[in-house]
């Protein structure tokens, strides 16, 4: 364990007391004297000790219940992502995207209900939710995160599992030279086309000058990461089809083992592999000046960047069932309605490429100035204005093209193994185009339709706050009284465009425009190597090159003299530019505005309680809110039956616009209760009222809905500008036992009831003018002369042929609705304020240190519970609240002589993650990860340590259901990621 000696100069702003104690302990074990002055000396314990002991101090002075975490030292946060940090606290879970920690959720409340403040202030977030996203900020350039889980009048309002504020460096609070420079070499084992080893380098540097009353840091970083994720995933599943009545005699085998006959039968839509390569690069920095003109003034000039550039090429591989059933063969049917085992006839095995090309740029600037005015008076104003912008460049977010062997002749998805990943079957017809040996080639694939989605998204908060704290100088009684007032506009401003669809054929024969030669044979099974069960009987899919064959969509051929005729009718385009035209009319460009103005006021009182020293804080923050919310929207004016398993819809040429409005008042009193048992024992009572505001997002005011408004699939939203904020009333009851240096344990109990709840009810509704081409007279009459001439009237397609031969059609033009068709229902979801529940939860914490030996434990978990049931039968709407699971950590350390050594084990218990089409549940299986880190400091080369860092170092993966454990949603294969670098301070 390393100890800096470092000499501070009073300024006349008060001391931390723990901070004065400390050091005049290690001052008295020292032997060293000093005079009665105002020059403190004190002793910085550095290295992980000293971070948790730095951390301990927050939690034990903290008003209410606080927890944090504090940098080893400058540049080096324990994690090398902000959210993995949190997620060592109890009551904090996290979730996962791209195998890295991206969100958090706190004491059962998911993203949306934590708010997350960067030194204290209201960050914009990228698009419509409130959620932070953790992964675009470096761990390198934070110095401390706070997590406050009780709340009081005078911090931000926003979030009803926890308050996150985010602390970077400032020079003064640490004078002197300080600097720190790191470089590393990212290899993640799941990279498969990008490079094997990506760099990341970081670099801090902090100053003070003139007697330390100006200050500059300067801090930056920029990271490289290439890796792989891969998925296993069923898009969604269906519910109560007839397959005796849709497939006919075509039905050979129908094993039925539902208890009751009459109950639901769950149907998978589709099932296939995902495998996605990502380019990622991060870059950070902050520029912060500080002057402190005198004893009683200090101001601070601070700028935050950060921005992410994301490349992912997502190749999607597997079969669909058509969405009434028809095409069924054999259908096996389990005990819960789960269907375990489905062949079906015909269609395509697809090879489809998703491209997302985004960016994402943070901008804030903030000013802060702190003036002692006198004694017993010191005020505060602080203003800054930031700015997220993130949207899709080139091709946009999600432009796809989607490729197929369309010659399949039958296909299963069997899960009557039980295993974590069913198996997938296909047999193919034998004189299918290109295919050898019973399997695909290059030369098998034909092309559907192709489209392009970009969205550009926009949000800034300008926030100005004045603090103030008025000192009574009693000892007992009222100590000191905190007042203050503030303003805050946040205006998000969301703009999608769309190619819509692109015709490429839908598989008109057209395979033979592709070059063989941008076909790779790549191996399907294998892919998941962490479950059980998965692969298929093909051995193999095909990946391709993405800009070759969108070339060939584009340009209309790929080389002379072979044209192509992509369609004719209301779908054609010639040529199709796979590129959203951003100077053209948006599909929808929507503003939503909330500007709320705050006041606070908070008394501290100190007494004692049959001889115990107790605090005593109480508090009511008062906000007022109003909400805008103006939209321009291309409003859906037809729906087009393309195909017979395809369909889509043609908006109005120019945009509508709405505007409405909404506002609250609230009243969030709070309290908290400190006793000090002992000198080392205490204990906290805390209640208070907290709210978190509804997305953004949701209260857009109007509605829109899918672009591919398949029967059965025609879902839609709508927003509601006039939502409530969720609001709860918390209650906290803990003790902590601070036995030792840097140790202690702690154990509360919570209970949270939330009123106000917001819940997506979906509503079957009829949207403008849309009408049902398939279920209006033009097919009746088409059914009708399909019986007349002996012909399966079953076969959507032979409908469709039909309709397009009565109404003198060209074969491939598509069928739009007119007048006569009957108006379309879509099922319409839409946010209304309906619901209230209740959670509880214990959590326990132990650090402890093992003397002087370098070794030391921390182990802390977290039980959450609810009134809520979810009844998996049902395919009602009901009432759940994502993210509620217990957790647990443990992690060991060793810190002295200059070796670090951490290994710390996280897990999350089986969780609800939402509810999907249907209204089904979807669960996420328990979790748990293994995380290291060696450094050594070399002793010849004093401040410069080499290090080690892997992240989940057991290859743990996570697999969500539907429902039951049988019904299987999707699978996500991680893998391990290791860092390793040198860093250099001083």
């Amino acid at each position: 364990m390393s100890k800096t000696l470092t000499m501070t100069q009073s300024t006349g702003f008060k001391r931390k007391l723990i901070a004065t104690a400390i050091a005049s302990a290690m001052i008295g074990v020292s032997g060293i004297a000093l005079a009665q002055d105002d020059n403190v000396e004190e002793v910085l314990v550095t290295g992980i000790k000293g971070s948790l002991q730095r951390a301990m101090d927050t939690k034990r002075e903290a008003k209410g219940v606080v927890d944090a975490i504090s940098a080893e030292d400058i540049g080096k946060f324990p994690d090398t992502n902000l959210a993995e940090s949190l997620q060592r606290i109890s009551g904090v879970s996290i979730s996962r995207n791209n195998n890295e920690g991206s969100q958090i959720t706190v004491r059962g409340f998911g993203p949306d209900f934590n708010l997350v403040t960067l030194n204290n202030r209201q960050m914009p977030t990228n698009g419509s939710s409130r959620s932070f996203e953790f992964s675009d900020l470096a761990a390198e350039t934070v110095s401390g995160v706070e997590v406050y889980k009780t709340f009081s009048a005078t911090r931000a309002s926003g979030g009803i599992g926890s308050l996150v504020n985010i602390k970077t460096a400032r020079p003064l609070d640490n004078p002197g030279l300080k600097a720190s420079v790191g470089a590393k070499a990212v290899m993640d084992t799941t990279n498969e086309v990008g490079e094997d080893l990506t760099p990341e380098v970081s670099g801090i540097f902090s100053n003070t000058f003139a007697d330390d009353t100006i200050g500059i840091a300067i801090s930056g970083s920029y990271q490289e990461r290439d890796n792989r994720a891969v998925n296993a995933d069923i898009a969604n599943w269906r519910n109560n089809i007839d397959f005796e009545t849709a497939a006919g005699a075509n039905l050979t085998v129908l094993e039925d083992n539902r208890a009751d006959k009459n109950g639901n039968i769950y149907y998978p839509r589709n099932f296939g592999y995902g495998i996605e390569d990502f380019h990622r690069e991060r870059t950070n920095g902050q520029l912060v000046l500080q002057y402190a003109p005198t004893d009683t003034i200090k101001t601070t000039l601070d700028y935050t960047y950060a921005k992410v550039d994301l490349t992912a090429l997502n190749t999607g591989v597997g079969i669909w069932y058509n969405d009434s059933g028809s095409d069924a063969r054999e259908v096996v049917i389990d005990k819960n309605g789960t269907i375990t085992r489905l062949t079906a006839a015909g269609d395509d095995f697809a090879s489809n490429i998703r491209l997302n090309t985004s960016e994402t740029e943070n901008n804030s600037v903030g000013f802060n100035a702190e003036w002692e005015a006198n004694d017993n008076l010191t005020l505060e104003f602080d203003a800054h204005n930031s700015t997220n912008e993130n949207g899709g460049v080139g091709r946009g977010q999600n432009a796809f093209l989607i490729l197929a062997a369309a010659s399949i002749d039958k296909k299963t998805y069997d899960a009557t193994a039980g295993a974590d990943i069913p198996y997938m079957h296909v047999t193919f017809k034998p004189n299918g185009p290109g295919i050898v040996d019973g399997f695909p080639t290059a030369a098998s694939y034909d092309s559907l339709f192709g489209e392009a989605n970009l969205a550009l998204n926009k949000s800034e908060v300008t926030q100005f706050q004045i603090n103030g704290t008025f000192d009574t100088n009693a000892d007992s009684g009222i100590t000191s009284i905190d007042f203050g007032v503030g303003q805050s506009e946040i205006a998000n401003r969301w703009r999608s465009y769309s190619t819509g669809q692109l015709p490429a054929g839908w598989y008109g024969g057209n395979a033979n425009l592709f070059p063989d030669e941008v076909f790779k044979q790549e191996k399907l099974n294998g892919l998941t190597p962490s479950f059980s069960g998965g692969g298929s009987n093909v051995p193999f899919y095909h990946s391709w090159d993405f800009e070759t064959n969108v070339g060939v969509l584009e340009n209309g051929k790929w080389k002379d003299p072979v044209d192509w005729a992509w369609g004719s009718g209301p779908t054609a385009c010639k040529p199709c530019v796979m590129r959203p035209d951003l100077n053209g009319n948006p599909v929808n460009d929507h503003k939503v505005t909330e500007d709320t103005t705050s006041a606070y006021v908070e008394f501290n009182n100190q007494g004692d309680l049959a001889g115990m020293p107790m605090q005593i804080t109480t508090g009511l923050r008062y906000e007022s809110t109003d909400v805008e919310s103006n939209s321009f929207q291309r409003d859906p004016t037809q729906l087009v039956w393309v195909s017979s398993t395809e369909w889509s819809l043609n908006r109005a040429a120019t945009s509508s616009y709405t505007a409405e409005k909404g506002d609250y008042d609230i009243w969030l009193p709070s309290m908290d209760v400190g006793l000090d048992i002992t000198d080392d024992v205490k204990g906290r009572l805390s209640y208070s009222k907290s709210v978190t505001r509804p997305s953004l997002g949701a209260m857009i005011g109007t509605f829109d809905v899918t672009s591919r408004p398949k029967p059965g699939e025609r879902t839609g939203t709508a927003g509601n500008p006039d939502l409530q904020p969720y609001s709860s009333n918390n209650f906290d009851l803990s003790s902590e036992w601070y036995y030792n240096e840097a140790s202690y344990v702690s154990a509360g109990l919570f209970v949270k009831q939330v009123d106000d709840f917001i819940v997506n009810e979906i509503v079957a509704r009829e949207v403008g003018n849309l009408r049902d081409p398939s279920q209006g007279p033009r097919t009746a009459q088409a059914i009708a002369d399909l019986k007349a001439a002996g012909k399966d009237a079953n076969d959507a397609t032979n409908v469709l042929n039909q309709i397009r031969i009565n109404t003198g059609l060209a074969p491939t033009d598509a069928v739009v609705q007119n007048d006569a068709d009957p108006l379309a229902l879509f099922n319409v979801s839409q946010p209304v304020n309906q619901e209230q529940a209740q959670l509880y939860g214990w959590e326990f914490a132990v650090q402890h240190m093992f003397g002087e030996s370098g070794f030391g434990v921390q182990a802390n978990a977290t039980l959450v519970d609810g009134d809520l049931e979810v009844d998996n039968a049902s395919t009602d709407f009901q009432f759940v609240l994502p993210g509620m699971s217990d957790s647990a950590n443990l992690i060991g350390f060793y810190d002295k002589n200059g070796l670090q050594v951490r290994i710390a084990y996280n897990w999350r218990d089986t969780y609800l993650q939402g509810v999907g089409e249907g209204n089904a549940p979807y669960y996420v299986e328990e979790y748990g990860q293994i995380d290291m880190t060696v450094s050594y400091e070399l002793p010849f080369a004093e401040g410069l340590t080499v290090f080690v860092e892997g992240i989940n170092l057991n290859d743990a993966s996570q697999r969500v259901y539907a429902r039951y454990e049988n019904q299987f949603k999707s699978a996500y294969q991680y893998g391990a990621r290791y860092n390793m670098g040198v860093r250099y301070s001083f």
